[in-house]
């Protein structure tokens, strides 16, 4: 099982840079240096795209074959599954509400700021609740329900996802 242990080793670093920036974000959204919402409202958007671009070029490709071979092996696994794309789509839509509402805080628009605050640490609530699901509970399942040949196609795959992603990042920008 040393391929399920280099992917899960793998994720669990993802996890730690994802925690890492929204303890960035947090500072960003915090800072009381005397800096202005307008600056605080940008440096939080630049973390906040990093922090997309992360997920969406970076750590959720490297999933898909894995949640894909653990999907239909049991009801508790196939339940597990519906939480996480839930809390995923959640999470992601409170970080895109959080950044159009620092888009009006970055003309200094403080009631906007204190609204994208919330709307952040719920966000980081959720993301943390959802990273430790990932961390705890999928792991095990993973461990129960996927064999050593699966896991060999789920690591093998992981370089694969994370191109096709990256390429379709680089297109979406262009």
């Amino acid at each position: 099982m040393l391929a399920a242990e280099c992917a899960w080793a793998i994720l669990h670093a993802e996890h730690a840079r994802t925690r890492e920036l929204l303890a960035r974000l947090d500072t960003a959204m915090k800072t009381g240096d005397g800096t202005r919402t307008g600056q605080r409202a940008a440096s939080a958007i630049e973390v906040i795209e990093r922090l997309q671009d992360f997920e969406e070029t970076t750590h959720r490709p490297k999933g898909v074959v894995m949640l894909n071979m653990l999907r239909g092996r049991s009801s508790e696994a196939d339940e597990l599954l519906d939480e996480l794309d839930s809390e995923s789509e959640c999470c992601n839509g409170l970080l895109s509400q959080a950044k159009t509402t620092l888009k009006r805080a970055e003309t200094g628009d403080a009631r906007a700021a204190a609204e994208a605050e919330a709307l952040l640490q719920r966000h980081r609530q959720f993301m943390n609740v959802h990273l430790d699901k990932e961390d705890t509970l999928l792991h095990s399942q993973t461990a129960l329900l996927l064999t050593a040949e699966e896991w060999a196609a789920v690591v093998s795959s992981i370089s694969k996802e994370v191109r096709a992603a990256k390429e379709r990042a680089r297109r979406r920008s262009h």
